[in-house]
């Protein structure tokens, strides 16, 4: 979702392409076609596609550690079809315990090799690199400022809903752009982050998802909506995007339920609500004191398995309490180019949040309250 750094420089070029006229969304909803929303991962969905014209694909990686640190690190490859593509990595490393919280955010030249497959890949700093199997990614970091060395190996199995994608002012053939979302929603990551020197065992539940924005963002959505819930018996996934104007201004939802190392359920039939809104000054925008998450579903049908799937609900209610940053994303882009994307794009904000929270997980008659942390991330992007 942080992937606005790099492609925010390109936001300016097209902005006055916009109309007037609602179009059509063809939603991840819309593009299953057995009434099971998981479709499993291909041999290729993990393919980095680098592709042409306004893009920008990422790859992300979610560590929440065993000790309470929380860390993520991403992989940024922009394309905007006029020059040549912008690549660049985000770091961030929290952790209460030795009061550390540090963003990194690195602009790199446009060295981007693809191995034969096109699943690993090489920068001047940051090296992906996927097993043959698929299940394991081995991530380093080699920076001045950062040094990263993480094996992230999938629980179980990974997903997409429906076809992987959301498409923008049409279906497939005609459409103006597209949003696509491939995820594994649990990991075992271990490894080392050493951040301004300092040395950090890290060990935890991960979660990892390959993105792409087939369009300018600002063109996209308004906002986002994020969550990473992570306990010893669940994981929790959830991303929602309100379209533009232009799009309708819906809400997007996709979300995923864990439970004891097993994916059961992938849903879209999800909800956000923002509770005890408070203006923050600085920004002027209205933001959660509590964040209401619910997600309703079904079982995925196992191949064999004739039994009726059976109905999934969970809530949440976060408290929050715990501000890791609130990003301003001008500040990461010169100042010629924040002047002309303020006038389009007004103010674009990332808070960040991690919480204590507890999850009521229910599966059929079964019921599991489980307590773990959850990450959110709130991001303001227009207000076409």
């Amino acid at each position: 979702m942080a992937s606005w750094f790099s492609q925010l420089s390109s936001t300016v070029s097209n902005v006055t392409g916009l109309g007037s006229t609602v179009e059509a969304v063809k939603t991840y909803a819309d593009t299953v076609t057995d009434g099971q929303y998981y479709s499993q991962l291909t041999e290729h969905d993990l393919d980095w596609t680098l592709a042409d014209g306004s893009s920008t694909e990422n790859q992300v990686f979610y560590v929440t550690t065993k000790s309470g640190a929380f860390a993520f690190v991403q992989l940024i490859h922009s394309n905007i079809g006029i020059w040549n593509p912008t690549v660049s990595f985000t770091c961030r490393f929290y952790d209460p315990n030795s009061k550390t919280n540090a963003f990194k955010n690195i602009n790199m030249s446009y060295k981007f090799e693809l191995s034969a497959d096109r699943r690993s890949v090489k920068t001047d700093h940051f090296n992906i690199t996927l097993d043959p199997t698929q299940t394991t990614y081995k991530i380093e970091i080699t920076h001045p400022e950062l040094v990263v060395s993480m094996d992230f190996t999938r629980v179980d199995r990974g997903f997409k809903v429906g076809e992987g994608k959301t498409y923008l002012g049409g279906d497939q053939s005609s459409a103006a752009g597209f949003v696509s979302h491939k995820w594994w929603p649990r990991a075992v990551a271990k490894g080392t982050f050493i951040v301004d020197k300092v040395l950090h065992e890290v060990e935890g539940d991960g979660m990892f998802i390959h993105a792409i924005q087939g369009m300018q963002p600002q063109l996209i959505a308004s906002n986002w909506n994020f969550c990473d819930f992570q306990s010893d018996e669940a994981s929790l996934s959830m991303m929602q995007f309100t379209t533009t104007k232009q799009y309708g201004a819906v809400n997007i939802n996709q979300g995923s339920i864990t439970l004891n190392g097993k994916l059961v359920s992938v849903s879209v039939e999800n909800h956000i609500e923002l509770l005890d809104l408070v203006k923050d000054e600085e920004t002027e925008y209205d933001i959660p004191q509590k964040i209401k998450l619910t997600w309703k579903g079904k079982t995925i049908k196992e191949e064999g398995d004739e039994s009726p799937a059976q109905d999934v609900n969970v809530t949440m209610i976060v408290t929050i309490k715990n501000l890791v940053d609130k990003i301003d994303v001008l500040n990461e882009i010169p100042w010629f180019l924040k002047k002309l994307v303020q006038t389009f794009v007004v103010k674009p904000y990332i808070y960040q949040w991690l919480d204590t929270a507890s999850a009521e997980i229910t599966v059929g008659d079964e019921k599991v309250v489980t307590e773990g942390r959850c990450f959110q991330e709130l991001v303001f992007v227009s207000q076409f």
